[in-house]
Parts: C-alpha cells; sequence; structure tokens
C-alpha cells in the first residue's frame, strides 16, 4: 500500500480519485483542494507519489512541482502531472517543471491506475533509465553536448554520474582528456563468452574523470569484430552499478537492434539538430521512427557555427514537436576541444555551459 497526495480543485475528481485509489487499488490517499496545502501535505510527510493538477487557484501544478523537486525530503517522489490541455507544448512544460508523467483530462480510470502502479514501482526499484543522446545525422554536436552535460552533473550531483560512448569510434575520452587504455570492446569479448557482466567488471573498465564522472570509452581504433548485440547490449544495462545515477549514453548513429534496447530502455531520449534544413529533415524523420517512444523523445537544438539561428517557432512547426533547449554556437568550444577541458568546467560563464545547464534543468536536474 502506497500513500498518493492527490492535489487537485475539482471536488468531484478528488472524491473519485479517493474512492479509485483508496477501494479499488487498496493506497492510502491524501487530498487537497488547494495547491499551498497540498503543497504543506507533501513537505510535512511526504508521499510516495503525487497527482497534481496544472490549473489552481494561488498556484499552479507546475509551481507545486518545482518546489518539490527543489525540497531534499520530496525531490524523488514520483509526479503525475493531470490537465485539460493536450498541446505538445503543455507536456513538455509539465516534465520541464520536473513532472514524471502526464495525462490529459477526462482521464480513464484505468488509464490512471496502470500509471500510477508504474510511478510506484520505478519509484520503488529505483530505476528510471539512462538518457540516450543521438542524431542519424553526423556534425550535430552530440559528443560535445553530453559531455558537458555529464560533466555538468557530476560536478552538481551527490551520485554517481557514467557516461557510455557506445559509438564505434567515439570521442568522449578525447574531450575529456582521458587515454582510453579499457573501452567497451573489452567488455564486448567478455560478454561474448559469459552470458552476464557483473558491475565490478563493468567498473574495472571504466575511466573516472577530475568531476567524478565515470566514463566507458569507445576504443581509439573501430574494432573489426566486436559489435554490439541486442543481447550483448541487455547484458550490460543490466549489469551497470546500482549506484551509477544518472547514466548517460552517447549512442550510435544507427538504429539497430543494440540501439533499439538502449530506446526501449531509456528515461529519455535526446535527439540533437542542427537548424540546418537537411539536419531538420533528417530529424523529421528520426522522430517517425521512434514514434513508439515520443513521449520519450527530447529535442535539442544545437548551433554548431556561426550565423543567425532561423526563429525557434519556425523550426518547431518543421519538426511538428517543441525544442526542449537551445545550445548557441560557442566560438571557445574549439579550444576547449584541443585542451580536453569541457566549457561547463574551464568556462562556466561561457553561452554553450550555460545553454548546457538550461538544457539540464529542461531535463529535471537541480543543478
Amino acid at each position: 500500500m502506497a500513500k498518493i497526495l492527490v492535489l487537485d480543485d475539482e471536488a468531484d475528481l478528488l472524491e473519485m480519485m479517493r474512492l479509485v485509489l483508496e477501494q479499488r487499488a487498496g493506497h492510502q490517499v491524501v487530498l487537497s483542494a488547494e495547491a499551498p496545502d497540498g503543497l504543506a501535505k507533501a513537505l510535512a510527510d511526504p508521499p510516495d507519489l503525487a497527482i497534481v493538477d496544472v490549473m489552481m487557484p494561488h498556484m499552479t501544478g507546475y509551481e507545486v512541482c518545482r518546489r518539490l523537486r527543489t525540497n531534499p525530503a520530496t525531490a524523488s517522489i514520483p509526479i503525475l502531472i493531470l490537465t485539460a490541455r493536450a498541446q505538445p507544448m503543455d507536456r513538455e512544460a509539465a516534465l520541464s517543471a520536473g513532472a514524471d508523467d502526464y495525462m490529459t483530462k477526462p482521464v480513464m480510470m484505468h488509464d490512471l491506475l496502470e500509471r500510477v502502479e508504474n510511478l510506484l514501482a520505478r519509484g520503488a526499484t529505483g530505476e528510471s533509465g539512462p538518457l540516450v543522446f543521438l542524431s542519424l545525422r553526423g556534425g550535430v554536436g552530440v559528443t560535445t553536448v553530453v559531455v558537458n552535460l555529464a560533466a555538468l552533473l557530476a560536478r552538481s550531483q551527490e551520485r554517481v554520474v557514467a557516461l557510455l560512448d557506445l559509438c564505434l569510434s567515439g570521442h568522449v575520452a578525447l574531450q575529456l582528456g582521458l587515454r582510453p587504455e579499457s573501452h567497451w570492446a573489452g567488455l564486448v569479448a567478455n560478454a561474448q563468452t559469459n552470458q552476464s557482466l557483473d558491475p565490478g567488471s563493468i567498473k574495472g573498465h571504466l575511466l573516472i574523470h577530475s568531476t567524478g564522472l565515470r566514463v566507458l570509452a569507445s576504443p581509439v581504433v573501430p574494432p573489426v569484430k566486436q559489435r554490439w548485440s541486442r543481447q550483448q547490449m541487455e547484458t550490460l544495462l543490466n549489469g551497470l552499478p546500482a549506484d551509477f545515477s544518472p547514466v548517460m549514453v552517447d549512442a550510435p548513429s544507427g538504429l539497430d537492434e543494440a540501439v533499439w534496447v538502449l530506446l526501449e530502455r531509456a528515461a529519455i531520449i535526446g535527439l540533437l539538430v542542427t537548424p540546418e534544413p537537411a539536419a531538420v529533415q533528417t530529424t523529421v524523420g528520426t522522430l517517425r521512427a521512434l514514434s513508439p517512444w515520443a513521449e520519450k523523445c527530447r529535442v535539442i537544438l544545437n548551433q554548431v557555427s556561426p550565423g543567425a539561428l532561423p526563429p525557434r517557432k519556425a523550426i518547431e512547426r518543421a519538426l511538428k514537436q517543441p525544442l526542449t533547449a537551445v545550445i548557441p554556437f560557442d566560438p571557445a568550444q574549439a579550444r576547449a576541444v584541443v585542451q580536453h577541458i569541457p566549457l561547463v568546467v574551464g568556462q562556466p560563464d561561457s553561452p554553450l555551459a550555460q545553454g548546457v545547464l538550461g538544457l539540464a534543468q529542461s531535463l529535471g536536474f537541480r543543478v
């Protein structure tokens, strides 16, 4: 039995929630019709799950989410947002405020129960899945963004942040100034002879950056025989140490079975796009291919060359998807790669570093 806080100013909906969650599901339910009262109840006695309506007097549900996320006592509880609005922008606003899931009113109670049980199970196990970043078009700066985001989180999080460079010949280690003497090809070889990878063997292949970031590097020379199979990718993800949170992935640029596993298991799929028409077209096609996981996709605009950006609204119309963040062009990035110092570490006030900070906040991290 879980304790669930329901915060909504509709009395009929509150009573229906109480009946369904208490009598049908057997949970303890705490009801509140006013946002300040509900927030006070949550902070005084944190629930296992919060269901929060968006439109309420005195304080919006988005603000409730943000305040719950900034308080250590409630920072990790699952939050389900309810709203009468069904536009992509509204879903993005809910997730950006810190919600774990989003439902549009009117709510079907069997759907609600399914979402509630899924969120409670996720909270109980601590499993949220990796953050997977990719693009099917090269040259859009996936590695630069993911390296800076991982380094930023590693410096500001109490938990251990891990970055997996699963590309055939990636450059995460290069940008961080690490020598990839151990890399994922060794793990693939181990997985070919053993059906499981334990956390100890995975940790033995990791490099440690000065920020505390753990890195599974890509081999400098692309391996001829070692490739990730679906089973090996599942074995890797299942064997990751439990204290790694979050796990971030610089994913290969194809959609083979191994990448499919990453997408299935991902908590968030970050798609990088540049403002060029060809890159936008590729991203439109990628979003269609990833439609089974549309709710997990976050599109990130990364400006890799100088010049004026097209209007944000125009890019969003072309993509039919809101942008989660915009990373501006930064002339200092070229030197940062040569110096092997991510801009979030060496120049935290630079345009790129500030853009990555905004991305982290949009993804729900408190930095």
